[in-house]
C-alpha cells in the first residue's frame, strides 16, 4: 500500500513537471494542466480579444478594441516564473488549495493609435458633444418678466480626465468606462438653483414690473417691462441700474411723436378740404426734464396705472391737428375767416390782410388771443410809417398783429391785401369784428394760413 502511494505520489510530480498545477488561475484564467507555451498562448489570445466598452450619456456607447490600438501581450518571463515557483511537491495541495496569480505589465500599445482612435470617437464630434449651457436669466414676452432658463449638461468630456482614465482602465484590463459614473463630462458652471442669479431675476423683475399707459388723446403708448428691459444693466453684486440716457431718450421718443408745437401739422378747412399749417407757438410739448424725473421715481414703485405725460406746453384738443372745435380759422389765400365755438360755426366774413410785402405781410401760424380791448389806439412811431388809429374792437394774437375793426375801407375780401392790405393785421367790417370780439376770450385759438405755398410776396 505504501510503494502505491509512493508511486502515485512520484507519478503527480512527473505529470504536472513542465506545468501548472491544478486550481491555478492567472489574471483571473485558468491555466491548470497547462505548460508556459500553453499559458503564455492563451493569454496572448486573450489581450488579442480585449476590447474596452465606453458607457457615454444618453444611453450610447462605444468600442475600442485591441487591433485599433495595437493591444498585445508581451512576455517579460512572468508566466514561467509563476510556473516555476509552484511546489510541485505538494502537487496534491493544489485541489484543495488554489493559486492565483496576477501580473501589471504583459500587455502594450500603441499610443498613438489610442490618440488617434480616441479622437475619432462619437463623443469628440464637435457636432454632438455640445458644451454644457450655464442656467441664464431670459425674458419671456409672453409674461413680460425675467425667467431662469435651467442650464444644459451638454455632452464635451474633459479631455485630460478622459485620457487619464482610459489609459488607467486599459492598463488595469478592464472592459468598461463609465463615462458618466466617473463624472468625465463637463458640467455647468452655473445652475438653475444658484443663489445669485436667482436674486439677480427678483431683482430686474422689481422694474419689468411696470405697466405705464401713456395717453395721448385717443392714442395710447404702453410702457411694459418689454421696453424696460433694454434700459437695465447690473453690477457685480447683482444690483440692477438703469442706463444713462435711458429713461429721458423714451421721454424724448414720445415727445417726438406726440409734440405737436414747432411742427407742421394737417388741418381740415371749413370747405372740407386739407392745409398744413405750421409757426406759431401753439400745441402739445411735453417737458421732458420734469416728466423723466417723475418717471424715475415711478419705476421704483412698480405702477400699473394711466398718465398724461407732464406737459411745458399743452394745446386744447388732439383732433384735427391737434386744434379740435373751438377756433378762429383764417384763410389767407381765400381772405375770408370762420368762427368756431365747440364746432358751432357763429361768424364769417370777409377780410383783408397785410400787404404782400416783407415788412406787412400777415405771417401764418397757430396762436392763441392775448386779450380784448373796447375801444383801443393803434399806434406806430415807424419812421416813415407811422400812425394812430382808433378802432371799437381790439384783439391782439401774435404781436402787433390782431383783428379789429376797419371802417375806412369800403370793401374787404379779394385781392386787395396784395397791394392795398394792412400793417400785417386783419381788418374786419365792423359788424363781423363786433361778433368775434362778444365771443372770443383770451388764449381762444387763432389758426392763420395760406393755401398751396402762397406766402409769397
Amino acid at each position: 500500500m505504501a510503494l502505491v502511494i509512493v508511486g502515485v505520489y512520484i507519478g503527480g510530480i512527473a505529470a504536472f513537471h513542465g506545468k501548472f498545477l491544478k486550481n491555478t488561475d492567472i489574471n483571473g484564467m485558468d491555466v491548470s494542466d497547462m505548460t508556459v507555451e500553453e499559458a503564455e498562448k492563451l493569454i496572448r489570445e486573450q489581450a488579442e480579444d480585449y476590447q474596452i466598452t465606453l458607457k457615454e450619456r444618453g444611453n450610447n456607447s462605444e468600442t475600442i478594441t485591441a487591433e485599433e490600438i495595437g493591444y498585445h501581450y508581451v512576455s517579460n518571463g512572468e508566466i514561467e516564473n509563476f510556473q516555476k515557483s509552484q511546489p510541485y511537491a505538494l502537487w496534491f495541495v493544489s485541489y484543495f488549495r488554489p493559486a492565483s496569480y496576477a501580473f501589471e505589465t504583459a500587455v502594450q500599445y500603441d499610443e498613438t493609435l489610442l490618440k488617434e482612435k480616441a479622437d475619432s470617437l462619437k463623443c469628440f464630434d464637435k457636432a454632438t458633444a455640445k458644451a454644457p449651457e450655464d442656467a441664464k436669466m431670459v425674458f419671456q414676452e409672453s409674461e413680460n418678466k425675467y425667467v431662469i432658463k435651467k442650464e444644459k449638461q451638454g455632452a464635451k468630456l474633459k479631455q485630460k480626465k478622459f485620457w487619464k482614465l482610459l489609459t488607467e482602465t486599459i492598463s488595469e484590463r478592464d472592459g468598461l468606462l463609465d463615462l458618466e459614473k466617473e463624472s468625465c463630462y463637463q458640467t455647468p458652471k452655473v445652475t438653475s438653483d444658484d443663489k445669485d442669479l436667482n436674486q439677480l431675476v427678483e431683482n430686474l423683475n422689481h422694474y419689468v414690473d411696470i405697466e405705464i399707459t401713456y395717453c395721448f388723446g385717443n392714442q395710447k403708448e404702453v410702457l411694459d417691462g418689454s421696453v424696460v428691459k433694454d434700459w437695465l444693466t447690473y453690477d457685480k453684486k447683482g444690483k440692477v441700474l438703469v442706463k444713462d440716457g435711458a429713461i429721458s431718450d423714451y421721454i424724448a421718443s414720445l415727445a417726438d411723436k406726440y409734440d405737436t408745437y414747432d411742427k407742421p401739422r394737417k388741418f381740415k378747412t371749413s370747405d372740407g378740404t386739407y392745409v398744413t399749417v405750421e409757426g406759431g407757438s401753439y400745441g402739445w410739448k411735453i417737458d421732458q426734464t420734469a416728466e423723466a424725473e417723475e418717471l424715475t421715481k415711478l419705476m421704483e414703485e412698480e405702477p400699473h396705472m394711466e398718465r398724461t405725460p407732464i406737459f411745458a406746453q399743452e394745446a386744447d384738443s388732439w383732433e384735427n391737428g391737434d386744434m379740435g372745435d373751438t377756433y378762429v380759422e383764417v384763410d389767407l389765400t381765400k381772405q375770408h375767416l370762420w368762427m368756431y365755438k365747440e364746432g358751432k360755426l357763429i361768424v364769417e366774413s370777409d377780410f383783408v390782410s397785410g400787404t404782400m410785402t416783407p415788412a406787412r405781410v400777415t405771417p401764418p401760424g397757430i396762436f392763441r388771443l392775448y386779450y380784448k380791448k373796447s375801444p383801443a389806439v393803434l399806434r406806430s412811431t415807424k419812421p416813415g410809417d407811422s400812425y394812430e388809429t382808433p378802432v371799437s374792437f381790439w384783439m391782439p394774437f401774435n404781436g402787433g398783429i390782431g383783428f379789429h375793426d376797419a371802417t375806412w375801407r369800403g370793401s374787404f375780401g379779394g385781392q386787395i391785401f396784395w397791394n392795398s392790405g394792412s400793417h400785417g393785421c386783419i381788418n374786419l367790417p365792423y359788424s363781423a369784428a363786433q361778433t368775434i370780439y362778444q365771443n372770443i376770450e383770451k388764449d381762444y385759438l387763432v389758426i392763420c394760413f395760406y393755401r398751396n405755398g402762397e406766402y409769397k410776396y
